[in-house]
């Protein structure tokens, strides 16, 4: 049967995103939501609001439906759509508001405190 199979990927996945997420909205959106321009804050909080929804979402798959189940795999797919945007939001957006906004100094200690804040979040 898949479902085993499926529910350990998906609790391995679920456990990097959190730590991802987290780590992120502390070392780049608390960052962004901070600037005087006003787009970049709204960048930031969209972030932060797409977090949430990939949270809301997380939570409902590790709910315990069975994994094969049509539900599952729907919220599933939703939840591939979500990071897709989020991923491509980041790419378009975020990053460039980064490069503009903060020295090549402070980028490189922000990529630094990332990469130790997401070692040190639970999964």
């Amino acid at each position: 049967e898949k479902a085993p199979e499926i529910t350990a990927a998906f609790e391995e996945f679920a456990a990097l995103l959190k730590k991802h997420a987290r780590a992120e909205e502390k070392v780049v959106y608390e960052k962004l939501v901070g600037q005087a321009d006003e787009e970049v804050q709204q960048d930031g909080y969209e972030g932060y609001t797409e977090h949430m929804l990939a949270d809301t979402l997380l939570a409902k798959l590790k709910g315990g439906a069975d994994p094969l189940s049509p539900e599952w795999q729907a919220e599933a797919k939703v939840m591939k759509e979500i990071l897709e945007h989020h991923i491509k939001e980041e790419e378009d957006a975020i990053f460039s508001d980064v490069r503009e906004n903060f020295e090549m100094a402070e980028r490189k200690e922000m990529g630094e405190a990332f990469e130790e804040l997401k070692d040190e979040i639970p999964a």
